[in-house]
C-alpha cells in the first residue's frame, strides 16, 4: 500500500518544479541569482583603481584601491506543509491532490516574488538600508568608502554622494532625465559609472502609460504637439508591484538591467523544493515546500527611482 505515496511524490514534484520556473521567470531581467553553503552573502558594489597617471618612463606609479560597500544578506528559512490522506488520493476523482505540488509551487514561488516586490516598495524605508547606510532610494549615497572595520564600512566624506531620487510624474522628459542624472554618476575611484538605463519599472496603474511610452507603437513621442521621435522607444518595462506590495500607483523607476543582475541579489541556501516526509502513519502523505533564501542590493547607481506627490 505505501507504493501510493511514492507515486503521489512523481505528479507532486513534477507540478512544483515547472510552476516555480514559471512565475520566477518575469523577474530573471532584474535579479541576479546565487547559491551559497555560508550563513551569509556578501555583495560588492562598484570599486577601482581609477585613471592611469602618465608615465616618466622610470618611476613607478602606484595605485591604490578606491572602494565601494558590501552588503550582507542573511538567507532565512520558508517553508508551508500540506498532508494528503489515503482515501482523498484514493478517491481523488477532481484531481485536488495531484494540485499539491501546484499550490506548493505558488506559495514558494510567490514567497519569493513578494519579496522582491518588497525591495522596491521600500526602496525609501529609511529602516532598509544597503552598505551604504542608506535606503536603496536616497538622495545622499555616499560616493566611496575610506574601507571596513570589521564588516562595517566607513564613509568617505571627501568623495562626495550622489542622488537616485526623483519626483516627477512618468513621462517621456522624466525618464530621459533620469538617464542624464546616471550618465553623470561617477564610481568610487572617480571614473564615469558607465550604464545604459534600459529598462522602465512600474507599478500595475502605470502598465498602460509605459506600454503607450515604450512600447511597439510608440516610435513617435505621444507627449510632442509635433510628434517627433520618442528618445525612449525600444525601452523595455516590467511591472513591479502587486496586492499590497511593490510600487504604488505613481512610483516608477529606470535601470540598467544588466547592471541589476550583478548588484541585486537573490541569494539561496536552498532553492524552493518540495519534499516528501517520512511519518510514522501510513495513510498520510506529508510535502512541505521550503526554501532558504534572501534578497539585498549592492549598489544604488544602476536605478533612479521617481516617487512623485
Amino acid at each position: 500500500m505505501l507504493g501510493w505515496k511514492t507515486d503521489n511524490y512523481k505528479f507532486v514534484g513534477k507540478a512544483f518544479d515547472m510552476r516555480y520556473a514559471n512565475r520566477i521567470n518575469t523577474l530573471a531581467p532584474l535579479l541576479g541569482t546565487k547559491t551559497t553553503n555560508s550563513i551569509d552573502y556578501e555583495l560588492t558594489g562598484a570599486g577601482g583603481f581609477g585613471e592611469m597617471q602618465p608615465y616618466d618612463g622610470e618611476n613607478v606609479n602606484k595605485g591604490s584601491l578606491k572602494r565601494g560597500f558590501k552588503t550582507i544578506i542573511t538567507p532565512g528559512e520558508f517553508s508551508t506543509s500540506i498532508p494528503v490522506g489515503y482515501k482523498e488520493a484514493k478517491i481523488d476523482k477532481s484531481g485536488e491532490c495531484r494540485k499539491v505540488g501546484t499550490r506548493l509551487a505558488d506559495s514558494a514561488s510567490m514567497t519569493v516574488y513578494m519579496h522582491v516586490l518588497r525591495c522596491f516598495g521600500g526602496a525609501w524605508d529609511p529602516n532598509a538600508v544597503g552598505g551604504d547606510g542608506k535606503p536603496w532610494a536616497s538622495a545622499v549615497h555616499p560616493v566611496a568608502s575610506r574601507g571596513s572595520v570589521g564588516r562595517k564600512f566607513i564613509v568617505d566624506e571627501d568623495a562626495g554622494s550622489y542622488s537616485n531620487v526623483m519626483s516627477d510624474a512618468l513621462s517621456v522628459s522624466a525618464i530621459t532625465a533620469a538617464q542624464s542624472m546616471a550618465n553623470r554618476f561617477i564610481t568610487p575611484d572617480g571614473l564615469p559609472f558607465l550604464c545604459e538605463m534600459d529598462t522602465l519599472l512600474v507599478g500595475p496603474e502605470l502598465e498602460a502609460t509605459a506600454k503607450k511610452l515604450c512600447g511597439d507603437d510608440a516610435r513617435l513621442d505621444p507627449e510632442s504637439a509635433a510628434h517627433g521621435a520618442n528618445p525612449v522607444h525600444g525601452l523595455k518595462y516590467i511591472v513591479v508591484g502587486g496586492g499590497e506590495d511593490g510600487f504604488t500607483k505613481k512610483q516608477w523607476a529606470v535601470c540598467d538591467r544588466r547592471l541589476m543582475k550583478e548588484l541585486f541579489m537573490l541569494v539561496y541556501i536552498t532553492k524552493p523544493q518540495v519534499l516528501q516526509s517520512q511519518l510514522d502513519n501510513p495513510l498520510i502523505d506529508m510535502y512541505t515546500a521550503y526554501a532558504d533564501f534572501g534578497i539585498g542590493w549592492g549598489d544604488a547607481r544602476q536605478i533612479i527611482f521617481s516617487n512623485p506627490a
